[in-house]
Formats: C-alpha cells, structure tokens, sequence
C-alpha cells in the first residue's frame, strides 16, 4: 500500500500540471492539493478526494483546472481500482496529464477496445513526447495486443525524441530478440499502472540470520 501511497502524492506534487494557471490560482490550488496530500498520507482517501474538489471552483477562472483536478482524482481512484469511478475523470483530464490518458488507455484495453486504446494513448504520447515511460507503457499494451511490429514502432518513436533513453533502447532490443518487456527499469512510475507487482524483498529477522565465518566455523 505504501508504493500505492506515494504515487499519486509525487504526481500531485507536479509542477507541470499547472505550469499554464496563474499565479494566485496555482498557490491556491498548491495549499489544496497539500492538504489533500497530508490525508493520502495516512489512506484517507475520500476525505482527501473532498478537499481536492475544493479546486473545482478556480474552475471559472482558469481552463485548465477541472481537467487538472479531474486527472488528479481519476489517479487516485485508478489506484484504488475503483475503476467506474476513475474512467469518466480520467478521460476528462487535461490533455497535458500522460499519466491519466495512459490509464485511460489501459481500461479501454482491458475492456477489449483496442481502436480507441490506441487512439488513447497516441494523444498520451503526443502530450508527453519527451516522457519515456509513455512509449514503453503503450508497447507493452501492444505486446499484449500480439501487436509485436507496432511495439517495436512505437519504442522507436520514442528514442526519437528520448534520445539515448537505455530503457528505451534495452526494451526496444528486448522484442526485437523475441523477449518480455522489463518494464521494473522504471521503478514506481511503472507499478503504478497496475500491470504487474512489484517485487518486494524482505529482510530475513535477525535470528534467522547465518554469517559466513559462523559456517565455516
């Protein structure tokens, strides 16, 4: 749960969201999204959800603002796997917010339409065409397609623009060579789109514990 904590704080924390909004709508909407950050710390998440919509009345004086916040909540409810709730929020988020339009695009896969995935996330990749995971989400949805050729399109897409990307470049070699994306290369970003588990390791108590020299005698 803490990986599924820290997620939607370090996207909240993005500047670029409101890189567009002016100054004193962007503080005001700064101290909401801190609050609301404070209550996602600790799982409370429609408390945090409540004060977030807070946001909604700058609404009327920048554009940008419902799509932001709506992007923001369709996140955190994708998070939670409340899916219903997340689909219509993500697909009305701002079309700067990659994250939400790629999630956006995973539904729709997973639902089994394919046509409008793709279209999903070609307007993901043409908001963040500087951001490497965006590609490397999309051809993994397309190995998942079957659609091999596509995934190897769209990783070379992105080194266009990401240039000397080695995650990129690896995957892109990956399927090449007929084997699995590895997609752990990028961390918690990739986790969380909810496509695979993360990994963790657990430390052994300390009785359980064994040194070398103590075998050797």
């Amino acid at each position: 749960m803490h990986i599924l904590i820290s997620l939607p704080l370090g996207i909240i924390a993005g500047i670029g969201l409101f890189i567009y909004l002016g100054r004193r709508v962007q503080g005001e909407l700064e101290k909401i999204f801190n609050r609301a950050g404070e209550l996602l710390k600790k799982q409370q998440f429609d408390p945090a959800i409540a004060i977030m919509k807070e946001g909604y009345r700058f609404s009327r004086w920048q554009f940008l603002v419902k799509g932001s916040i709506d992007g923001q909540i369709g996140v955190i409810q994708y998070l939670r796997k409340k899916n219903e709730e997340a689909e219509p929020l993500l697909r009305s988020a701002a079309m700067n917010h990659y994250i939400a339009k790629s999630m956006l695009g995973i539904l729709q896969w997973k639902r089994g339409e394919k046509a409008e995935a793709r279209k999903t996330f070609e307007l993901a990749m043409k908001s963040g065409k500087k951001e490497s995971l965006v590609y490397a989400v999309y051809a993994y949805v397309l190995m998942e397609m079957r659609e091999r050729d596509k995934a190897i399109e769209v990783l070379g897409r992105g080194l266009t623009f990401c240039k000397g990307d080695d995650r990129l470049q690896s995957n892109l070699t990956l399927i090449q060579n007929n084997k699995p994306m590895k997609m752990k290369v990028y961390g918690e970003q990739w986790y969380q789109f909810l496509l695979e588990r993360p990994m963790l390791r657990q430390e052994p108590p300390p009785y359980a514990r064994v040194s070398k020299r103590g075998i050797r005698g």
